[in-house]
């Protein structure tokens, strides 16, 4: 049986993706461009949706973002404490980034043959494939199994498949084409049979907002990992508690 929120205290993970960025209106790969205002839509309809999943009050999560402005951004608005993951980057487009497929098409027309015969493999000239992003992420995740609290990943695309494949038990070669879409959140929750079970719950970014306390002022800056690193945390994995809701870890 599915849980659902607001009943017991059960560990859950949460994906989304940043909110549509200024390179997605203009389909183009990689850089660090802020969001967009349909972005910033979604990063103020985040956190009442999130706090309505959580289970009934209990605010025991953190928020973990990438370095990049655009998952920064989307999470703003979460009264949550924060913590960015260089790990959590997105895949390296290498000389490709800032460009469009069909730009890459039409300029490395034999880079896009090679990353349409095997996506799971091809690494972008300079950058990275899929299999050294699933290598790159293995510290976030033995990190995410050892939280006994609630976590929500505000991420990029190749990186959530990954993460999501992993959990979701996805054969590699289906990692590349999972579909993560834009303002959604996905809901992973433990299952007594090891499984887990899954919710998507597509965001209605025109919506009105329910109202929720607004984060404050940043009382100090987040703490940024680089691949390898460990959080802080307290006895048992927990994260540290917040002394306010924007006193990041």
């Amino acid at each position: 049986m599915v849980q659902k929120a607001g009943l017991g205290n059960v560990r859950k993970i949460f994906l989304t993706r940043h909110g549509q960025s200024e390179y997605n209106q203009k389909e183009l790969l990689g850089g660090d461009s802020n969001i967009s205002s349909e972005g910033q839509k979604y990063a103020r309809a985040l956190p009442s949706l999130l706090d309505s999943r959580l289970p009934q009050g209990d605010s025991s999560i953190s928020v973990w973002t990438s370095t990049l402005k655009r998952t920064i951004q989307t999470a703003e608005h979460l009264p949550f404490p924060k913590l960015r993951w260089k790990a959590l980057d997105e895949i390296d487009a290498g000389i490709c980034d800032g460009k469009s497929y069909e730009d890459i098409k039409v300029a490395m027309p034999e880079e896009y043959e090679a990353r349409q015969k095997d996506k799971l493999r091809y690494r972008y000239p300079s950058g990275e494939s899929y299999l050294d992003v699933i290598q790159r992420l293995e510290p976030v995740i033995i990190e995410l199994e050892r939280q006994r609290d609630s976590v929500c990943i505000v991420g990029h695309q190749a990186i959530l498949r990954v993460i999501y494949g992993y959990f979701m038990a996805i054969p590699p070669e289906k990692i590349p084409s999972l579909p993560i879409p834009l303002h959604t959140l996905i809901e992973l929750t433990p299952m007594p049979d090891g499984t887990m079970s899954e919710v998507r719950i597509p965001v209605d970014i025109n919506a009105p907002v329910p109202p929720l306390v607004e984060a404050q002022s940043v009382l100090s800056q987040p703490t940024t990992m680089a691949t390898g690193c460990k959080p802080k945390v307290s006895a048992g994995g927990a994260a540290p508690a917040a002394a306010s809701p924007e006193v990041t870890y």
